[in-house]
């Protein structure tokens, strides 16, 4: 899947200054993951207990969510499209490689957000974002 086709590029990564562009290409570069990792859009959930992918035909979808991952190595990347709100949302992450007690560090944020985020049991196993409006966050 494109994750152009579900408003991403549109909703964020034309937003980005040139300075974030250019911290993002470094990581890019840094983790090559992100580019020739397998695809997997991931689960979300509000509450922690329901989740779901987003729904292009509803237009539900505040936050779109995949992971890249290469050998056992997952790096999560999320994007908030709401302009105006803050997301707290659970992603749900790859279960056999994320042990309970462990933690996802933050690689790369265009705005603020927390430095390390722990695995929780939840759908498997799954984060808790906070993203900013407009944001995109990527953990590993």
């Amino acid at each position: 899947m494109n994750p152009d086709f579900l408003g991403v590029r549109e909703g964020c990564l034309e937003k980005l200054q040139p300075s974030q562009m250019e911290r993002l290409d470094s990581s890019i570069r840094m983790y090559p993951a992100l580019i020739s990792g397998a695809f997997f859009l991931r689960s979300t959930s509000r509450n922690g207990s329901i989740f779901s992918y987003p729904d292009e035909q509803t237009g539900v979808k505040q936050v779109i969510a995949w992971s890249r991952i290469f050998g056992d190595h997952e790096i999560l990347c999320a994007i908030n499209l709401d302009q105006e709100k803050y997301a707290f949302i659970y992603v749900t992450v790859d279960e056999a490689m994320h042990p309970i007690d462990t933690s996802m560090k933050c690689l790369f944020a265009t705005d603020l957000s927390p430095a390390e985020l722990n695995i929780e049991v939840r759908n498997g196993k799954a984060i808790r974002l906070t993203i900013p409006p407009y944001a995109l966050v990527i953990y590993s």
